[in-house]
């Protein structure tokens, strides 16, 4: 296990502990120092005709100058980042979010954001069963990350946006605490072998079973474990010693 996952468990166990928001916001500007970002946001994304996009952000940590512009001018439905985070799972560069040149409120807010000093960026899509739900951006002037940060920030997002949604929905108040799971031994065979790195149809080759048996028992697994995806419900069985 790198350096780099090792403190984003130690991130995720202390997230997984928030009762308040300032109690993850705190967490993350934390976290912040050790990975080299001075801003993020923890965001919902806007209903296609939802008439504005205040009270989207779950978790709002830019710049308190460019937060107010960033909703004041409704840049959520132009910011060429938050559009990308509809049409893709995968983490992303701020400059691997495509945009055309003639896109003039696009490039607005690239431009605009540098005054901030948020040249550089990192997001993570939250997506759920029902589609795009959200995501968490992080920012700085000079964002250098590496493979394995990259891979942390992105377990580290996927709890957090978690949990800020969680807390928001409950109005602030913690859940109590739950059993721990008890996973069947094919669902945690499939788990493993997900960790490995195997898709659904190598998995199903090598447990001589078929793919959909294998999708079955990892979304029961997901289900135990409350993960909203395959990259956190893995993340979890490993915090939780059910899998090396």
């Amino acid at each position: 296990m790198s350096q780099d996952t090792h403190k984003a468990f130690e991130i995720v166990g202390r997230l997984k502990q928030a009762a308040r928001i300032p109690d993850i916001l705190r967490e993350m500007r934390s976290a912040g120092a050790y990975f080299g970002y001075d801003a993020f946001i923890i965001t919902n994304l806007p209903a296609e005709h939802a008439i504005s996009t205040q009270g989207c952000a779950l978790v709002p940590a830019w710049p308190e100058g460019w937060r107010k512009r960033y909703f004041d001018r409704d840049y959520l439905r132009i910011d060429p980042v938050a559009n990308h985070v509809r049409r893709t799972t995968e983490p992303f560069l701020w400059r691997e979010a495509p945009y055309r040149s003639d896109e003039a409120g696009a490039a607005r807010v690239m431009g605009e954001a540098t005054e901030f000093g948020l040249s550089q960026g990192f997001c993570v899509p939250i997506h759920h069963l029902s589609g795009p739900g959200g995501g968490v951006s992080f920012g700085a002037d000079r964002l250098d990350l590496s493979d394995d940060a990259k891979a942390a920030l992105h377990l580290v997002s996927i709890y957090a946006y978690q949990r800020a949604e969680t807390l928001i929905r409950e109005g602030g108040r913690s859940s109590p605490a739950r059993k721990a799971p008890r996973l069947t031994a094919r669902e945690v065979e499939c788990l493993r072998w997900t960790a490995a790195g195997k898709t659904s149809w190598e998995a199903s080759e090598i447990l001589s079973t078929s793919q959909r048996t294998v999708e079955f028992h990892l979304k029961n697994a997901a289900r135990k474990l409350d993960a909203v995806n395959r990259v956190q419900c893995v993340a979890e069985a490993m915090r939780q010693g059910i899998i090396a």
